[in-house]
Parts: C-alpha cells; sequence; structure tokens
C-alpha cells in the first residue's frame, strides 16, 4: 500500500512542460489592391476589413460576362465596353452610373456585367458601388454575403475599407449597398455621398467606377447622383418600357449626362449575330 500511495502522490505533481519553441519570423505581404484602398480615406479604418468570401454556387447565371466571357451574349458588353473606352480616350469617362426609367428593366445585371467586361481589360480596374439602396441587390449576383456596405458608411462610418468586399472577377471590386434604409433618399442626397463620389474619382486613376442607380422616373435621388457622375448609361426592357417613360427618365437625369441607351431582353437579329459567332469562333474565312 505503501508504494501504491507513492506514485498516486507522483502523479499528482504538475509535469513539467517543455519550453516553447522559439517564435518564427512572419513576413506580412501587402497586395497592391489593399494599399489602393487604405488610399481612400484619410483617416484610419475602424476595424480591419472583413475577409468575406464568395461562393461559385450562389453566382447568378445571367452574369453572363463572368460565366462564359467568349458566348455571344458576352461579346455585347464587350462592345458596350469597347463603345465607352472609346469614347472617352483620356480616361475622362471614370464615373459611369446605370439607371433606367422604371424597376425590373435588368439595369443591376448590365452594370454587374459591364464591370466584369471593363475589368477583363489588360489595364483597367473597376469599382462597382451599389446605389439602390431601396432594393440593394449587386452583391447577389456574384453571390457574396455582406453584412454592411454604403448605407452604414453614410450613417456614420469614417472609413469605407470595412466596406469593400472581392468579387469573384479578377481586379473588380464591389461596395455593396448594406442593408436598406428607412431615408435612402436624404443618404444619396447627402453632402458625405457627394464627397464620396469625387474622393473615388480623384483617388482611382486607374480604375472605373460603375454606380448601379435607382430608376430615374420613381425616384428622387437619382438625378442629384447624376449629376455627379461623367456619364449615365439608362437601361430600356425591350416590349415593356414605353417611349414615353424613356423620355421622360432622361429628362429627369439629363440629356448632357446620357451616354446611351442599353436596349435589354432585345431579341432583333439575335439569330443572325449567334450564326455570325459561331462562324467567326470556328476561324472559318
Amino acid at each position: 500500500m505503501g508504494k501504491f500511495f507513492e506514485a498516486l502522490k507522483k502523479s499528482e505533481r504538475p509535469k513539467r512542460q517543455p519550453p516553447p519553441p522559439p517564435a518564427s519570423e512572419k513576413v506580412i505581404k501587402i497586395s497592391a489592391d489593399t494599399v489602393e484602398t487604405l488610399k481612400l480615406d484619410t483617416t484610419p479604418p475602424e476595424a480591419p476589413a472583413e475577409k468575406l468570401h464568395h461562393s461559385s454556387v450562389g453566382l447568378d447565371p445571367r452574369l453572363i460576362s463572368l460565366s462564359e466571357p467568349n458566348s455571344a451574349a458576352g461579346e455585347c458588353f464587350k462592345i458596350l465596353r469597347a463603345k465607352l473606352l472609346v469614347s472617352a480616350p483620356n480616361k475622362s469617362l471614370k464615373a459611369i452610373m446605370v439607371s433606367s426609367p422604371e424597376p425590373l428593366d435588368g439595369k443591376t445585371l448590365v452594370a454587374a456585367n459591364l464591370g466584369v467586361a471593363i475589368a477583363s481589360g489588360m489595364n483597367e480596374h473597376v469599382l462597382l458601388v451599389d446605389c439602390d439602396l431601396r432594393r440593394p441587390s449587386l452583391h447577389q449576383r456574384f453571390g457574396i454575403k455582406v453584412p454592411h456596405g454604403l448605407r452604414e458608411y453614410l450613417e456614420g462610418g469614417t472609413s469605407l475599407a470595412p466596406c469593400l468586399v472581392d468579387t469573384p472577377a479578377k481586379k473588380l471590386r464591389l461596395l455593396p449597398g448594406g442593408k436598406a434604409p428607412p431615408n435612402p433618399s436624404e443618404l444619396l442626397s447627402s453632402e458625405k455621398m457627394r464627397r464620396l463620389v469625387k474622393e473615388l474619382k480623384d483617388r482611382y486613376e486607374d480604375r472605373y467606377i460603375i454606380f448601379d442607380a435607382p430608376p430615374a422616373q420613381f425616384t428622387a435621388e437619382t438625378a442629384f447622383l447624376a449629376s455627379m457622375m461623367d456619364g449615365v448609361l439608362v437601361v430600356v426592357r425591350s416590349l415593356k418600357t414605353s417611349a414615353s417613360l424613356v423620355s421622360q427618365a432622361i429628362e429627369n437625369i439629363g440629356r448632357e449626362k446620357i451616354l446611351g441607351l442599353v436596349f435589354n431582353a432585345s431579341r432583333e437579329s439575335h439569330k443572325d449575330y449567334r450564326y455570325y459567332y459561331r462562324y467567326y469562333q470556328k476561324g472559318l474565312r
């Protein structure tokens, strides 16, 4: 019994732990995109930018510029990209707003696809900004879940860095709308919003900023946003939007700001274009 109690006491003694291994040095690399993000404003971020992940399963299948960039539909957005860039060779066209006369015309998908198409260029970078605070949905097109965005920044944020998220498309970042606020018109018409647009245009020398704006016919803030833009694309849905609504939307935005109309969901000459595209892709001469 004596030996038993002696062994028991030994087992109760604290075991000596081996000394911890020496800490290894860590090298932290900061990417160029992170540096650009930190340049957005002079105040330090309230907290480090949150690492948000996207899921390819959640990608909108209509985001054709990303899923099928070489398809006939993908080529349409490349053509739109080329027309916009050629019209402003000196990069005077940096802030582009995409709007529509009324809801469900497809403006958000046009903005997203155009952003991907521009970012696919050799030297172009894109920042997508969701200004449709009544129905923020740009993040959904890319399969991204976001806890905050433009609304939270305008309501009291001091740094934009925590609100910016990466997308599955290279060289394309997103400023989501955040949670839908009760006062979207007041937020988007505020002086802070005006300063933000100017800051984005001045800081991003090598980037195009595309703003997904609310429908021009039914919201008061669209005209205010248009006044700060270099140009506006108006998305018109085929067999849905009347000519009178298009005219009213153009007047609300301002004719001098209109870059052109995007005729969405049109089937005219679709078969001929698709045939030509297949013929071209096969390399037939």
